[in-house]
């Protein structure tokens, strides 16, 4: 299944397109005479692009009916759900990665730019692949149950409140756990209890999701 689901993004979206060409924006900013935080509007960007990318398999499935195929195969409705799961996961985990890359090539190429901000902002890389995970929480029990064609505008509710709650943390953060961000005393227990808060919320809606499922009319 996650490899269904992959196809399908790159099908419809090449997710490794929407990454390349954000990174470049991101870059180009960090070098604009803009404000000098101009730069995180492509890390916003990247969080809507990869939002858009978690609900792309359901859009997919919801146009070629493949719901009542999956039915005809001998799959398990659970290890569907798990497919997407896994999905969402290793997109986030892809995301996590790619934000540290673009901070550290940023800092190669223009030091003066973060300066002592540098440890805050690979910390800030955290929120990104969290809310993914959290949106795909909200946005999968949902598709699960109902299918993204009748609920098309409730969906993409968690995207935009992702964005918000993100861009609310990147502009408090440095004032709530100092320069160092979660990599400081202050911000270690608070990355830990959201890894294992979210790793929770997670495994949750999985289950949930697998009911759900298991219940719905194909």
């Amino acid at each position: 299944m996650m490899r269904l689901d992959t196809r399908s993004v790159n099908i419809r979206n090449n997710v490794l397109l929407i990454y390349l060409v954000t990174n470049l924006i991101t870059v180009a900013l960090a070098f604009s005479p803009l404000a000098e935080g101009a730069f995180l509007i492509g890390f916003g960007g990247l969080i809507g692009g990869s939002g858009a990318c978690l609900i792309t398999p359901f859009v997919a499935s919801a146009q070629r009916g493949l719901d009542a195929f999956y039915a005809m195969l001998p799959v398990r409705r659970r290890d569907i759900v798990n497919g997407h799961y896994l999905f969402a996961a290793v997109l986030s985990l892809f995301m996590l990665m790619n934000t540290w890359l673009i901070v550290i090539l940023i800092h190669w190429l223009r030091p003066t730019l973060f300066g002592a901000d540098l440890p805050i902002l690979l910390s800030f890389a955290f929120v990104g692949p969290f809310m993914l995970l959290m949106m795909s929480s909200v946005q999968y029990p949902i598709l699960m149950r109902i299918s993204y064609e009748k609920a098309p505008y409730l969906i993409f509710l968690p995207i935009v409140a992702a964005g918000l709650v993100s861009g609310y943390i990147g502009g408090s953060s440095t004032d709530l756990l100092g320069r160092h961000g979660f990599f400081s005393p202050r911000g270690y227990p608070l990355l830990g209890l959201g890894l294992v808060g979210g790793a929770g919320i997670f495994l949750a809606s999985l289950l949930l999701a697998r009911r759900l499922y298991a219940r719905r009319d194909l």
